[in-house]
């Protein structure tokens, strides 16, 4: 009587234990749908996270030019699709920037969120930002690419740029960030937000070419 009676409690436990476990899987997959949907940040889900672009914005009108990011704004080799960076094997997606409705900024995980500020240069691509969530997959602020090393961006038109690293650091998240830029070439600059730290890794790079894809 006492075995069979425990049985039963360890039944009950493990059904218990295997409801509440898929409870809260459910729970997170409502939450994280939530968040996609309607481009909110909530706590402990993490499908999006909030990012701070106040070093851009003090200098450069982000929410005029996303309203400005036509197809036209990315030259004549067509819309960044992935992105690998040095010694990594895998590429990120690139995709479109996602606000929370109250003038913040939002980015997806292993994700890069792009922002043309300026026009096209001889059919390239102008100055490009990319803002991203600091971490082991895309930048970290302990793992910076070098200078000299190269970058390759590939688009949906099967072109591929290519930019070689000038400079990489870690800035503040709070104050004024001014990219260089000469206004004639194309080029690159990758804000990856560290929210532990409130700094951002700051990557900028100017481009060497532009070369067809084999498919």
């Amino acid at each position: 009587m006492r075995k069979r009676t425990s049985k039963n409690y360890l039944f009950i436990i493990g059904r218990v234990v295997t409801l509440t476990a898929c409870g809260l899987i459910s729970l997170f997959l409502v939450l994280s749908g939530y968040e996609s949907i309607f481009n909110k940040d909530l706590p402990l889900v993490h499908t999006l996270d909030s990012v701070n672009l106040t070093a851009l914005s003090k200098r450069y009108d982000l929410p005029k030019a996303v309203a400005a990011q036509t197809p036209e704004m990315f030259g004549n080799f067509g819309k960044p699709q992935t992105l690998k960076l040095p010694e990594r094997a895998l590429r990120l997606d690139i995709t479109a920037p996602i606000t929370d409705g109250s003038g913040g900024w939002l980015a997806r995980a292993n994700t890069l969120h792009s922002i043309v500020l300026k026009e096209p240069r001889r059919g390239n691509i102008g100055l490009l930002v990319l803002y991203c969530r600091s971490s082991f997959r895309t930048i970290s602020t302990t793992a910076l690419p070098a200078a000299g090393e190269n970058i390759f961006m590939d688009t949906d038109k099967n072109w591929r740029y290519i930019y070689r690293v000038s400079s990489s650091k870690v800035v503040p998240a709070y104050e004024q960030y001014v990219v260089s830029d000469n206004g004639q070439t194309g080029r690159i600059v990758i804000f990856c937000y560290d929210a532990t730290s409130n700094v951002d890794a700051v990557v900028e790079a100017t481009i060497l070419s532009v070369q067809g894809v084999t498919q």
